[in-house]
């Protein structure tokens, strides 16, 4: 009866590595899952930075030559701040309208 009893236990331990075995098993696959899911979201959200810093860059280089205009129209007796508010009139349409179009970009393959 003791070999008998022995046994039962050592199919118990058995059974309870294996149910052990099995759960880490799954906690580490559900674990790569977490992580590949991270990853996604950080290069989702990569992108989505990168197109706004793109549509920024556009629409800056497209009013910097507006600002270039805006500029030599006042002349050269203009003073300092009457020139910078010239650049930011002539800047700020063409940076708003980049950065309004990445943002609905954005949204539309969201």
């Amino acid at each position: 009866m003791a070999s008998g009893l022995g046994g039962l236990l050592a199919t118990g331990q058995q059974t309870k590595q294996q149910a052990t075995a099995g759960l880490l098993g799954a906690a580490r696959l559900e674990a790569q899952q977490d992580i590949a899911e991270r990853q996604l979201e950080m290069q989702k959200e990569a992108g989505q930075q990168q197109l706004m810093g793109t549509a920024v860059g556009i629409g800056g280089a497209i009013g910097a030559k507006a600002a270039a205009t805006a500029v030599a129209d006042l002349g050269a007796g203009a003073t300092l701040g009457a020139k910078a508010g010239a650049v930011a009139k002539a800047m700020a349409p063409p940076v708003l309208i980049a950065l309004a179009a990445a943002a609905l970009l954005n949204k539309l393959f969201d």
